[in-house]
């Protein structure tokens, strides 16, 4: 019975890191999300050089 709570927790331990990481990668997209970019990038538009993000 032992084996199988250890096991239990490395998936419950497993499954939150896993669902820690997607939802850092969505935040980190989320706040380098600019409007130049989609405009650029998804609607296909021209964006003026002021408007462009640079890094």
């Amino acid at each position: 019975m032992a084996a199988q709570y250890a096991f239990l927790a490395v998936w419950v331990i497993g499954m939150f890191g896993f669902i820690g990481i997607v939802l850092g990668a969505v935040a980190k997209l989320v706040a380098e999300d600019t409007l130049a970019y989609d405009e650029q990038f998804v609607w296909g538009r021209k964006v003026p050089a002021d408007r462009k993000k640079t890094k």
